[in-house]
């Protein structure tokens, strides 16, 4: 009992300090357990669709081309063209034939698949010429005519057909026009 009275006080305050020190660990332990980290977002993948628009233009018309640039994937291209209020587009085939169509959302779409190559004409559009027809009282030289083109690399389905797949586009592209793309100063060269 002596014992326990000389060195009882050691004994509690040595405890009492090991239990604080428990106390103070056991929140930042639980911390490690129960904390938890999630991560959003995306990444687009590019597999190397990639294409050059060309255009020329004469008289209100802007005759575009589409060249596939990519040495990997084949491609189906589409193309959109915007204009100002109360300006009208009308859209030829130059071919002649049905390798360009308007879809239901405004964009024409090339029928054929764009092969990859590195041959300079063996992957490029025929010529889709959109004239522009300006209301009356407009000046000729004050407005842009813009255009856009996407490309998606061909899909085929589980029996070898070749499909389109536009939720997945690459609109990254190379310009080969070397002017501002204003079209009304164009028209009058």
């Amino acid at each position: 009992m002596k014992y326990f009275e000389k060195y009882g006080k050691v004994i509690a305050m040595s405890a009492a300090a090991l239990g604080m020190t428990a106390a103070l660990t056991i929140e930042s332990s639980l911390a490690y357990f129960t904390t938890y980290v999630s991560a959003g977002g995306s990444e687009v993948v590019s597999l190397g669709a990639q294409t050059t628009i060309h255009e020329d233009v004469s008289l209100m018309t802007k005759h575009i081309t589409i060249r596939n640039t990519s040495q990997i994937n084949d491609c189906f291209v589409r193309v959109k063209v915007f204009c100002p209020d109360g300006f009208t587009v009308e859209f030829t085939d130059v071919s002649g034939g049905d390798n360009w169509y308007e879809g239901e959302d405004g964009y024409w779409y090339y029928r054929p698949i764009l092969p990859a190559s590195t041959e300079d004409n063996a992957s490029l559009t025929t010529v889709l010429d959109a004239k522009i027809n300006v209301p009356e009282g407009f000046d000729r030289d004050d407005f842009n005519v813009v255009v856009i083109q996407e490309c998606t690399p061909v899909v085929y389905d589980e029996d070898g057909n070749a499909t389109a797949d536009w939720s997945r586009v690459y609109s990254e592209y190379e310009d080969e026009q070397e002017d501002s793309g204003r079209l009304g100063e164009e028209a009058d060269r």
